[in-house]
């Protein structure tokens, strides 16, 4: 699974790079569509943007949970 910094990641799906840091601490959750969106770009479910713990969501931008989708 590929690794992404922040900023990456926020100007892969449209977003700020602040809206990305508040999902990562937790005090902000996305909608389904972008849960969706982030899902993906990093090859994650979007239950783990909606529902995941901070812990969780650092992991995978750290390349740290298994890729579920296709090989590309």
């Amino acid at each position: 699974m590929k690794r992404f910094s922040q900023i990456e990641l926020a100007k892969q799906v449209g977003v700020s790079s602040s809206f990305i840091s508040q999902l990562v601490k937790g005090s902000k959750r996305p909608s389904w569509k972008r849960a969706k969106q982030l899902a993906s770009v990093t090859c994650t479910s979007a239950d783990l943007w909606l529902d995941g713990t901070p812990e969780q969501i650092k992991a995978a931008l750290a390349g740290e949970k298994a890729c579920a989708c296709a090989s590309e």
